[in-house]
């Protein structure tokens, strides 16, 4: 399928990431950010690429979610800072896309077997899990967006403390939505782990 111009534009105008220069290659997709955000769009690949890569310019352009993701200098240097921005990222350009009308692109990108995986089986770092859980929660921008959350699908039939503490971090974001809370409340909820 070969992207449209049209699309594009519809896709400009519904996700609004404020000044950015497009171009059509059929060469790699890519999001080149400097002074100016320069989105580069392969017209060979799928419609929810292109998406995402209009969601980041929006969530590079504005301000306030920027804020949320972006790395400070203050937290440059902590520990897990990249894995988690990448993260918040990952649900702010979800979020971006469901506010923006495209809800059923990102459902259909949602794999709930992942998620769940990544729950029970990730790293034993359990800050590390949780980050990278967090990365995969399509569900949470969905409630983000204060849309309906299929997270307690993923989890149900599991139980213990990473569980229940990750609910709690999700519960916590929800309000909290930055990085450097994010990090603060891993702090808090895993300190002994």
């Amino acid at each position: 399928m070969v992207i449209s111009e049209e699309f594009i534009n519809d896709a400009l105008d519904r996700i609004k990431p404020g000044e950015v220069i497009i171009t059509y290659t059929n060469d790699q997709s890519s999001v080149d950010i400097d002074d100016l955000v320069s989105i580069k769009i392969n017209i060979n690949d799928n419609e929810y690429s292109v998406l995402r890569l209009i969601a980041v310019a929006k969530a590079h352009n504005d301000p306030v979610l920027m804020s949320k993701w972006v790395i400070t200098d203050e937290l440059a240097n902590r520990k897990y800072s990249r894995v988690g921005s990448l993260a918040l990222l990952s649900r702010i350009i979800d979020y971006v896309l469901i506010e923006s009308g495209y809800d059923t692109y990102v459902s259909r990108s949602f794999n709930s077997q992942e998620l769940r995986h990544t729950l029970i089986n990730g790293p034993q770092d359990l800050k590390l899990r949780a980050l990278e859980a967090l990365g995969l929660d399509v569900p949470f921008s969905f409630k983000m967006a204060n849309r309906f959350d299929e997270i307690d699908d993923v989890v149900k039939g599991l139980s213990g403390e990473f569980i229940s503490r990750y609910l709690d971090l999700r519960s916590y974001l929800l309000n909290n939505t930055s990085l450097e809370y994010l990090l603060n409340y891993l702090d808090l909820l895993f300190r002994n782990a």
